[in-house]
Formats: C-alpha cells, structure tokens, sequence
C-alpha cells in the first residue's frame, strides 16, 4: 500500500487533540512546496489530500511565515508555467483548497535572533555548499523552532543540508504522507480516548445514582437485584462452563482487532521515528510556550484558560502577563469573545 493511499481519511478534525500521550508535530511549509502540490492536483485532476488532510486529522495543523502568501501572489505564474499548468487552474486549487486549511504567523523581530537560526546566513562563497545558508528561509525556520516540535515540508535542500530537516525535492511528499499518516492514527485515538473517558463518566454517574438509590431505598432495590441475579442463573449465564466458553469467543473475535492495532502501532512508530523534527531549543519563551499550546489544542483559548493550563505544565504565569505578551506579539489573534489563536487563516 502506497502512502497516498495508505493516508487517514477523515472527515472532521479531532475535538480533543492533546489526549494522546506524546506531543503533536505540527509542520511548516513554503511558497514551493503550496504551489508544487496545487499544481500537482491540477495535473493529476484530483482534490488536494496532503496539507488538508493534515488539517483534518487535528493532530496537525499548516504553518507559513508572514512572506509566503506574497511569494505565492508573485511567483506562482512562474511555478504553474514550468509545471505546463494553466495558472487559473492552479490558482484556484491553491486558495480554494489549499490556503483555507493553512495558518499564517507573523513573527516578531526577537524570533529571529536564536543562535540557532545563524547558519542560515552564513552565505560566504568560499564556504563548502553543505554548510551554506540562504537568509531567504530564516522565516520558515524561525517559525519552526517558535512552533516546535514542527516538522518543515519542503522541497529546499537547504534545510537538509544544515539540519533542520531530513528531506529533499525527491523526499519530501511521502515524508509529508508519512506524517499525515501518523497524525491520522494518533487522531483516531485520541477520538477512542475521549469515548473511553465518556463510557467511563457514565458508569460512574450510573453507579453513583444506583447507590444514592439503594440507600434511600434499600428494600426495593435488593429485591431487584436479587430478582436479576435469579433470572439470569436460571437463564444459565452464570454457568462455569458457559462462561468460559464465553470468554474464550470474546477473546478470539476480538484477536484480529488487536493485530491490527498492534500493526497500526508499529507503522506509527516507524512514521515518528523516520521524521527529523525542529525540536524545542532551551527554555521556552512565554510566547513560545502560549504559542505551541494554541497550535495543538484545536480551539481558541482565553488568557485564563492559557494561563491554567501553562502553569500546570510548569510554566506560571499571571494571565494579565500572558495576555500583555500575547497582544504585543503579531503572531496571536485575538476573537471578539477574547480568546486567543495563533496565526490566522491565509487569505488570497
């Protein structure tokens, strides 16, 4: 089974995404990977399935730095000719398809200042081609590491060549498939979470509402269970053997379900293990810190609820103080009802 056809299919995005266990990878792109895959879909006469796939899954989301929507607008006639696509064509699959489902960020100038980032403008002539830069994607970096853990889709080797990703023109869609595979699977189970933790609230209140029961009436209600005990042992269920027999059913119709979920587990983990993230660099800013958050939790949240939950990560904070560091930040928007998003939706 190929990785296109082997990604998740889903139709709605996960409504609890930070039930799983293990942190989200959200991906960063550029101008030439948005523009390749709508040109791409044009060609092959399909519905765009990779960034919006990966917006369906909830687990993660499409970041740009503030730059690309305009290397789109100004390169993307360029880029539709080369790849013999009439540019009305790519155009609309671009901002039809494409940019809905990807969110900009506009980063402040202090983002750009981590040691990190300094190879990218190491572009002296004289230096071997493996260890040059290109100061033109400092952004997609910048927002990698402000967003980290973040995986960068891109056909550029220079983010290969100075490790930041482990990808190239010939790599990067099915590492990207790879990932939307992953992130569909952890999905999937972070939806099966939420309906265990549901089932389980309802047993509780269930049980909790027949033992306030019994103890206002405790008379009808050991009849009744005595009652049940009595029908169901005349019905045989509570025969050894039948019991056994049971069980030993319910183990073998449910063998084949936990094969495939220990294969399902097992290709996750491949797909983690094979992609090279831009991990988190020392201690994280309060911006970064509120920023990583909102771009996995799958919801605006208010300084309140941020603040909450920040510090029961370790990191307190004031919400008046978080809020002040949200609002002077052009990354974080703020809704009519106060609450916080990072980034925003591209528009054409």
């Amino acid at each position: 089974m190929s990785k296109r056809s082997s990604a998740v299919a889903r139709i709605a995005p996960t409504v609890h995404p930070m039930s799983v266990p293990w942190p989200a990878l959200v991906s960063v792109t550029d101008t030439n990977a948005l523009a390749g895959r709508a040109c791409n879909t044009v060609r092959y006469r399909r519905v765009e399935d990779l960034f919006t796939g990966l917006a369906l899954t909830g687990r993660s989301n499409t970041y740009i730095s503030a730059h690309v929507p305009g290397e789109l607008r100004n390169h993307l006639d360029v880029i539709a000719a080369s790849n013999r696509i009439p540019l009305h064509e790519a155009e609309q699959v671009l901002w039809g398809q494409v940019m809905p489902r990807v969110h900009v960020v506009d980063l402040a100038i202090r983002d750009y200042l981590s040691p990190r980032l300094r190879p990218l403008l190491e572009t002296d002539r004289d230096l071997p081609a493996r260890l040059r830069g290109d100061p033109d994607d400092i952004g997609t970096v910048a927002l990698a590491e402000f967003l980290a853990p973040a995986i960068i889709l891109s056909a550029d080797s220079v983010f290969t060549r100075l490790g930041y990703s482990n990808t190239d023109a010939t790599t990067w869609v099915n590492t990207a498939y790879m990932m939307l595979q992953a992130a569909g699977f952890e999905a999937n189970l972070a939806d099966a979470a939420m309906l265990a933790e549901g089932a389980a609230r309802l047993l509780v209140i269930g049980g909790a509402a027949i033992t306030r029961l019994a103890r206002r009436n405790p008379a009808p209600v050991l009849v009744l269970l005595a009652g049940g005990l009595y029908l169901i042992e005349r019905a045989g269920y509570l025969d050894f053997g039948r019991l056994r027999d049971g069980a030993r059913r319910l183990i073998d119709a449910a063998r084949p379900w936990v094969e495939e979920f220990a294969d399902a587990m097992s290709e996750h983990q491949h797909a983690r293990m094979a992609l090279q993230a831009v991990e988190p660099y020392g201690s994280p800013t309060l911006e970064q810190s509120a920023a990583r958050y909102l771009a996995r939790c799958g919801r605006p949240l208010t300084a309140e609820e941020l603040r909450d939950i920040l510090t029961s990560k370790g990191h307190p904070v004031s919400a008046t103080r978080l809020k002040r560091a949200m609002e002077a930040h052009p990354g974080f928007l703020k809704d009519p009802d106060d609450r916080y998003t990072i980034g925003q939706p591209a528009g054409r």
